[in-house]
C-alpha cells in the first residue's frame, strides 16, 4: 500500500510538471518540462543540517562588521537575530535597547557585566521611553559619556566614583530633562530609574 500511494504521489506531481500530457517516446520541446522515462523511484534528498546553538559559526549581519567598541556580545543560547551590540563611547563601554520583551530578557541576562542601569518610562502609566538622550558627567561637570538609549534600558560599566546623570526625552516637541546622582562602587549595580510626567 505504501508503493501505491507514492506512486500516486509521484502520478501527481508528472501530471502538475506536465510531464505525463507528453509522449514518453517524443523529443522535449525547447524550454519546457523534463519528461522522465525511467522506472527507477525518484529519491529525495534531505537539505543541509542547520546549524545549531552549540555551533562555532558566528553569524554576520547585514550591516557592515562592526568595531571592536561595537563588538556584539554573545551569551549562550542566543539567536543571532537578537545580538544585542555593546558600543564604546569615550572609553565607557555600554549597551541600551529593551524594545520587547525578547529584548529585555537577554538585556537582563547581560545586565551583571554593568554596574549603572538606567530606566525611562512614564509616570502613572509606566509606558517605557526609547530615545532618550542620556550624558554622564563627572563630580567636575566633565562629559564621561553623551548618547541616545536606543530603549528604556541603557547598561554602562564605569569606574568607581560619584557622577550625574542627565536623562533627556521630547513630550510634544518639549524637551524634558531629569538629573540624578550615582554612586558607583567597585562591586554591584547602580539603579537610577527616570519617570517623566
Amino acid at each position: 500500500m505504501n508503493t501505491k500511494h507514492r506512486m500516486s504521489l509521484i502520478v501527481a506531481a508528472l501530471i502538475l510538471s506536465g510531464g505525463v500530457l507528453s509522449s514518453v517516446n517524443a523529443e522535449q520541446p525547447a524550454g519546457g518540462p523534463p519528461i522522465y522515462t525511467s522506472d527507477a523511484p525518484l529519491s529525495y534528498q534531505e537539505p543541509p543540517p542547520l546549524l545549531s546553538q552549540n555551533s562555532d559559526i558566528h553569524y554576520v549581519s547585514s550591516e557592515l562588521t562592526p568595531s571592536p567598541s561595537q563588538a556584539p556580545i554573545l551569551t549562550p543560547g542566543t539567536p543571532e537575530s537578537r545580538l544585542i551590540h555593546a558600543r564604546t563611547d569615550q572609553g565607557v563601554r555600554y549597551i541600551s535597547g529593551g524594545v520587547g520583551e525578547g529584548e529585555r530578557t537577554e538585556l537582563n541576562n547581560l545586565s551583571n557585566q554593568f554596574n549603572l542601569r538606567l530606566l525611562f518610562a512614564m509616570q502613572g502609566s509606566g509606558e517605557y521611553l526609547s530615545a532618550v538622550r542620556v550624558n554622564i558627567l563627572d563630580t567636575q561637570g566633565g562629559s564621561v559619556l553623551n548618547v541616545q538609549s536606543k530603549g528604556p534600558w541603557f547598561f554602562a560599566q564605569l569606574e568607581p566614583g560619584d557622577y550625574i546623570v542627565e536623562a533627556s526625552a521630547t513630550d510634544q516637541g518639549q524637551p524634558l530633562a531629569h538629573r540624578q546622582t550615582a554612586h558607583i562602587e567597585g562591586s554591584g549595580q547602580s539603579r537610577l530609574d527616570f519617570y517623566w510626567r
